[in-house]
């Protein structure tokens, strides 16, 4: 290879962006978690908006939506809640998020 190449190919390397990845389980429970009581009848908590507000920064691609909403679909099937809140959520918390109202039958690739 010539140095040309090598030094356009280390070149790249240093200015390409990192692959993002899609918002972990982790970090989609770790948000959603703190809103239970919401989605169960009372006022969101100052952690619960915390946590919207860091799950909207996280969701940025039509993969990314599918991810966590599979994961919250996972996480919230242990809990009775009442789906319909979740899209009020992001409005109650101020953040500019679409939010579904994921229940046990939400197709989460119409996320």
């Amino acid at each position: 290879m010539s140095r040309f190449a090598i030094i356009v190919v280390v070149f790249l390397l240093f200015v390409s962006k990192p692959a993002l990845s899609v918002p972990t389980c982790k970090e989609v429970v770790a948000d959603i978690a703190p809103c239970i009581g919401y989605l169960q009848g009372n006022e969101p908590t100052a952690q619960c908006c915390a946590g919207m507000k860091k799950l909207s920064g996280l969701v940025k691609t039509k993969k990314d939506r599918v991810a966590s909403c599979s994961c919250g679909k996972q996480a919230l099937s242990s809990f009775n809640y009442d789906a319909s809140r979740l899209p009020l959520l992001p409005q109650k918390c101020g953040v500019n998020f679409n939010m579904p109202a994921i229940d046990k039958n939400f197709d989460c690739s119409k996320a």
